[in-house]
């Protein structure tokens, strides 16, 4: 049994997260794994998951968790960098709301079990947080500003957090965009195909080197519509710390703009309401926000780089993989129409309208400014 401050070493799997099968364990092993690992008597029921499975569990004293049991073939590095990133938060910023870590009785931070046929899983166990996704709340300017204080809140609590893993290879890492040009044949329709090649190609030549002078650190980099819980127009909890990596702050930024840019009617507008937000808690330099224009636009272009790339080898989750490419398209386009100088100017604006009463914390993120 490993001890408390020891995950599983790494063996290769055969397969990536990606391409393994998720696990599949029923409702009443996940109980069973709960009680007897954890020491939790709850009910379970499945939540939601692409590569991995999470139950919500409910005791009879009404407190509510999530058994989380990772796809086999992620790195156990990985799985402890985001749970000890997790005991970082509580410890910095308590009030600060993210999942709570249980631990095991003994104080073990993961259990393993075997599964049925024959692979082994590593389970852990967070506090579920309640609130409805941001991707079934109503858009409104005051939710939006929302969105940006709470991200740059989070980076702000993970500021002087370090992990070995943290410069590790991951598909949505925005400094990695360039990766993803060998993925673009995917994409069938020739036109669409040039104009995601355009926005990675722009990228690597002229923005990538600007970025990696930006300032640095470890960002949860998914302040996404499925991981962020709203309460009316307040931001409640975020949640998956799945895609936590060294990178710099701005790309933390740039990615619930580009979500929530996405059908929104007045995206200028609304990408300033969260950039102003961003900015009340931790101001951005004037090459920041230079550059969050074409972060926005290399996202979008990711986002449909890889379903395109995905829905080839998973054509029976096609709906789900492919929700929302059409949208974010669109938005491609309506960004190449308006050139990024006239987003940098309204964010400029927005950022410059701040009362000089707000409280904002002007000190630089320790660690190195550029990334890898």
């Amino acid at each position: 049994m490993s001890t408390p401050s020891e995950f599983p070493k790494r063996v290769e799997p055969a397969r990536s997260v990606l391409e393994e099968p998720a696990p599949a364990f029923s409702t009443a092993q996940a109980e069973e794994v709960a009680q007897r690992a954890f020491d939790l008597r709850a009910s379970a029921h499945p939540l939601a998951s692409e590569r991995d499975q999470n139950f919500r569990l409910r005791t009879t004293d009404g407190s509510e968790w999530v058994l989380k049991i990772a796809n086999p073939a992620e790195d156990p590095a990985l799985l402890d960098m985001q749970t000890r990133a997790l005991l970082h938060i509580a410890e910095v910023d308590p009030e600060l709301s993210v999942p709570r870590v249980r631990a095991k009785p003994e104080g073990a931070l993961f259990h393993e079990v075997d599964a049925d046929d024959g692979r082994r899983f590593i389970v852990r166990l967070l506090s579920f947080l309640p609130g409805q996704l941001l991707d079934d709340a109503a858009p409104h300017p005051a939710l939006a500003r929302d969105v940006g204080a709470m991200a740059a809140r989070l980076a702000r609590a993970l500021r002087d957090f370090s992990h070995p893993s943290s410069h590790h290879a991951l598909l949505w890492d925005l400094t990695q965009a360039p990766d993803l040009r060998e993925r673009t044949h995917h994409i069938e329709s020739a036109s669409r195909r040039r104009v995601i090649e355009e926005v990675l190609d722009h990228f690597t030549a002229e923005v990538l080197p600007r970025l990696r002078q930006q300032r640095a650190q470890v960002i949860h980099n998914d302040v996404s519509r499925l991981n962020t819980l709203v309460d009316g127009h307040r931001v409640s909890g975020i949640i998956d710390f799945g895609d936590l990596i060294h990178a710099p702050i701005v790309c933390d930024l740039a990615v619930p703009i580009s979500e929530l840019l996405v059908d929104s009617p007045e995206p200028i507008a609304t990408a300033a309401e969260i950039t102003a937000g961003y900015h009340s808690v931790t101001p951005l330099e004037d090459e920041e926000i230079r550059l969050l224009p074409d972060l926005v636009a290399t996202r979008c272009a990711m986002c449909v780089a890889v379903a395109h790339w995905r829905v080839r080898d998973h054509p029976e989750n096609a709906a789900y993989i492919m929700g929302g490419v059409e949208e974010t398209e669109t938005l491609l386009d309506q960004m190449r129409e308006w050139g990024s100088e006239r987003m940098v100017a309204a964010l400029r604006r927005a950022c410059a309208s701040l009362s000089t009463g707000a409280q904002v914390d002007a000190s630089p993120p320790s660690g190195r400014r550029d990334v890898r």
